[in-house]
């Protein structure tokens, strides 16, 4: 009998030590899903990463537990008296992919992106990009930026300063980047565009509206600390994509209605496309119209020469009006701009000698001076911020290249007369922007010939 039970004992220790392995392997993948591992320790440092500024309602599923999470931050938020243009450079990476990275600075110069009147209504040049409407900012190089009010102050800089600039970028392991772990051993990531940027430059709308919602995040909790004064932002709940192929969403506006060709004085008559920018800004805005020849054909002639077919307006407040007028007068594109080089007195600051026809001399205009227009500038205060505004006029001229045109000087008159039309519309249109941000005491600078 002791024989037998031997036996049997035998045949069965595998099958007891193999179910012991199993039961133990289970219960070490049960620990690791209830979050052992690096789970629960990454998911810790989530929440206090970066001053304890980042979204971790947001964030959290993008955590790994493969692997302890890699944390790089500095600024003179993490340490007061440190010698950073940065309140905060952080990126936080779990590997594979995945991760964030968030920059935060306090603008003592101009806002580090693009942001002439192209550069609102045809992002990225024209292949568009994504705006979250309702925030001052664009998905750009960096992921997502904006620019918020302090208007208490930021510190951390020598001089002071009003303006918070934030970039944030999260990656989900689909780029083939590893998250956040570039761009903040040390130095400023805005230094270094090139290490944000996502390899085929455009995230699809779900990572846009993870980058938004961060840097919104993260503008608050920086603003909240600072004590800025001012109320928080709105975390975006959707973005638009503001490529015209997806069916031109920043067509037919409302706030761009007054662009319109049958009761604006000086520009063609007929059917007239609008466009507009879709960030519904309080900082900033812009419109632009253009003469449909696709809607006209066979029910208004074709434009004659000099006639207005185009125009533009845009207004910019704020640092925000500063880098536009610094963007335009490093391309010599401001009132009075190469004045005593060309001999020509500087442009009035009142529009009564800019449309006097007597002090017009007929022109030469290239086939090579881009898109030839006509622009106007303005300042008023609007919010209670200086504010700029620019429009542009641009008529109708037929030239092959290296041919040039000539425009006299009643053309000419005509072009400075609808720029005045064109600006005193924009201002006064009961849906246009200026309107919304109640703008007062406009001051005109002058005209600039942009076909030299």
């Amino acid at each position: 009998m002791r024989g037998l039970w031997g036996r049997v004992w035998q045949r069965r220790t595998p099958l007891v030590v193999l179910m012991a392995v199993v039961g133990i392997a289970g219960a070490v993948l049960v620990t690791r899903d209830s979050g052992g591992g690096h789970l629960a320790a990454n998911r810790a440092q989530l929440r206090k990463a970066c001053d304890g500024t980042l979204p971790y309602g947001d964030l959290e599923r993008l955590v790994r537990d493969e692997r302890p999470g890699e944390l790089r931050q500095h600024g003179t938020m993490l340490a007061p008296g440190q010698e950073s243009r940065s309140l905060l450079d952080c990126s936080l990476s779990w590997g594979d992919g995945y991760g964030v990275t968030v920059h935060a600075e306090a603008l003592v110069s101009d806002v580090p992106e693009a942001v002439e009147t192209r550069d609102l209504l045809e992002p990225a040049g024209g292949r568009g990009t994504f705006v979250a409407p309702g925030t001052t900012g664009q998905y750009g190089k960096r992921g997502a930026w904006l620019v918020a009010d302090c208007l208490g102050g930021l510190g951390g800089r020598v001089r002071p300063t009003t303006d918070l600039y934030v970039t944030a970028r999260v990656t989900d392991g689909t780029d083939g980047t590893d998250g956040g772990a570039n761009g903040t051993d040390g130095t400023d990531s805005a230094d270094e565009p090139g290490e944000a940027t996502a390899g085929n430059g455009k995230p699809d709308r779900a990572t846009a509206l993870l980058g938004f919602r961060t840097a919104v995040h993260v503008a608050n909790a920086l603003t909240k600390a600072q004590h800025c004064g001012s109320g928080p932002l709105m975390t975006p709940t959707a973005v638009v994509d503001t490529d015209e192929t997806h069916g031109a969403p920043g067509q037919g506006l409302r706030t761009c209605e007054w662009i319109n060709g049958s009761t604006l004085p000086g520009v063609a008559s007929g059917s007239w496309t609008t466009l507009g920018d879709l960030q519904e800004s309080t900082g900033l805005s812009a419109c632009a119209g253009e003469w449909d020849a696709e809607k006209n054909a066979g029910e208004r002639p074709r434009p004659k020469q000099w006639q207005v077919t185009e125009v533009e307006a845009a207004s910019w407040s704020g640092i925000l009006g500063r880098s536009a007028y610094d963007s335009y007068e490093r391309e010599g594109h401001v009132p009075g701009w190469g004045a005593e080089d060309d001999e020509r007195p500087a442009e009035a600051e009142n529009s009564e000698t800019d449309a006097d026809p007597g002090v017009r001399q007929e022109d030469r205009v290239s086939s090579y001076a881009g898109r030839p227009q006509l622009a106007l500038w303005a300042r008023s205060v609007c919010g209670g911020r200086t504010t700029y505004h620019r429009v542009a006029v641009f008529p109708e001229i037929r030239l092959d290249d290296g041919e040039t045109a000539v425009i006299g000087g009643k053309d000419r008159a005509r072009l400075s007369t609808a720029a005045r039309t064109v600006l005193d519309r924009y201002l006064d249109a009961d849906d246009g922007w200026p309107a919304s941000a109640k703008c007062r005491d406009t001051k005109v600078l002058g005209e600039v010939e942009q076909w030299h």
